[in-house]
């Protein structure tokens, strides 16, 4: 079989189409492991070369995890890309020693040297030649396969059921419709050689698992069971464009100032469509999607008709706020706001106007008791709320207020002993209000940094 008829086989051409993987004039970061599906991709790349004007790059990166035969694999690439006159970028990384320092698998440290090694290649290529890049990476039909089993085995929704992106961004997914025999058969054929990652054959990754005890046993009960696979993942794709449009479009109804959501908006939609929508809001707030978990999203939904408010700790010291009509996000590190005060204390006298603006105001100071002092809550706090002089607890006012409870320890109040003269932000109490008997006044303002 020759490279042309694996292209018309498989359809590739059309599948590259389909999804708009590639344009004439782009530029490819090729990443190139050395084993065979991206031996296949490069062959498949050179083949489409001419066709599409494309200007290749190749990508290896070496991840120091198997020694001298790592090394092989490097010299392998270095050797097939000379022969062929592709450009070859070559990056080592030390995976084990990035492990124990941020506590990741060596796949998922592994995972994330390469694609940050493909960005700042494809970066650089725009730099050079100022055009489209696009970075190709060789997931075939048996990863896509792999890749649903195991969401489904740790639990996933629907996005997880739809498999691997054949684009994400500007990654391009060219084998990803293409079965893993083809692929070998194409390069046994032709005598391509490859190199074999042994620890791909060990069955105490999940993967390999499934790779080499579920996946048989499924084409066992049916030959034609990677292709169903295959063709469910881009029958539920679709579905999944067409709900993450109508979430988009709740958020856009929900969206409020400062990046918050009317909570009424969320709950009263569609179960589907709003857990959807939480996924996209959460997102914005996480290095990467994934992160967003569907446990977190199951969370929320089941707290939003719920009364009162709620939290839902996340990944990244970050919390969802449900208060009583809005939810949003707040960084735990970034909470405390510093304010600076200044005090004045004078004689009051006929005709002055009293300050009107949340930053400023004025206390008599013949009703002070103690050392005035600026504190956050303390048990026993109290406010005078009326001109009768009844009390209410700190604690009711911040409920009956609505004051959401992240916040209600970082409020400044301003205290004679455990009478609050003043809810920084809010509101003073009735007691040391100025009257008609006041001679000297206390004026309390702040600015916020």
């Amino acid at each position: 079989m020759t490279i042309g008829s694996f292209l018309n086989k498989n359809k590739i051409r059309e599948y590259i189409n389909k999804h708009n993987m590639l344009i004439k004039g782009d530029g490819v970061v090729l990443g190139l492991s050395g084993g065979p599906d991206s031996v296949c991709l490069f062959f498949i790349l050179l083949e489409l070369q001419q066709e599409y004007d494309l200007k290749l790059r190749a990508l290896h990166v070496n991840h120091c995890i198997r020694g001298v035969e790592a090394d092989a694999d490097q010299d392998y690439v270095k050797a097939l890309c000379k022969k062929y006159n592709v450009p070859l970028k070559e990056i080592v990384v030390d995976i084990p020693s990035l492990v124990d320092e941020t506590g990741r698998s060596v796949e998922e440290e592994a995972r994330l040297a390469r694609y940050s090694a493909f960005v700042e290649e494809a970066e650089t290529m725009v730099k050079e030649l100022s055009c489209n890049v696009k970075i190709a990476v060789a997931h075939n039909a048996d990863d896509n396969a792999e890749t649903v089993l195991f969401h489904m085995a740790r639990g996933t929704g629907i996005d997880g059921m739809c498999g691997i992106a054949p684009v994400r961004d500007n990654i391009i997914r060219p084998l990803l419709q293409v079965p893993k025999k083809d692929i070998l058969d194409l390069l046994q054929e032709n005598n391509i050689e490859y190199r074999t990652d042994a620890t791909n054959s060990q069955v105490e990754y999940d993967r390999n698992r499934i790779r080499h005890n579920i996946m048989p046993e499924m084409i066992e009960i049916n030959d034609r069971a990677l292709e169903h696979i295959t063709e469910m993942t881009e029958r539920l794709s679709d579905i999944a464009d067409y709900i993450s449009l109508e979430a988009r479009g709740l958020l856009e109804i929900a969206k409020l100032e400062d990046g918050k959501l009317r909570k009424r908006a969320i709950s009263t939609a569609p179960r589907v469509l709003a857990s959807q929508a939480l996924k996209i809001y959460l997102s914005n707030y996480m290095p990467f999607q994934k992160d967003v978990s569907a446990v977190h999203v199951e969370t929320i939904l089941d707290l939003l008709n719920e009364d009162g408010e709620r939290q839902v700790q996340l990944p990244y010291k970050k919390t969802l706020i449900i208060s009583y009509e809005e939810i949003y996000v707040i960084d735990q590190d970034s909470q405390a706001n510093n304010l600076t005060f200044n005090y004045r204390q004078f004689v009051l006298e006929e005709g002055m106007k009293y300050p009107t603006d949340n930053y400023t105001k004025w206390f008599d100071c013949d009703r002070i008791t103690d050392n005035v002092v600026i504190r956050t809550r303390q048990e026993g706090d109290f406010l005078c709320i009326d001109a009768a002089g009844n009390h209410k607890s700190i604690q009711d006012y911040f409920v009956d207020e609505k004051i959401p409870r992240h916040l209600r320890d970082q409020i400044q109040l301003v205290c004679d002993g455990h009478h609050v003269m003043w809810v920084v932000g809010h509101r003073i109490s009735e007691y040391y209000k100025i009257s008609k008997n006041t001679s000297q006044v206390l004026e309390i303002s702040y600015t916020e940094e």
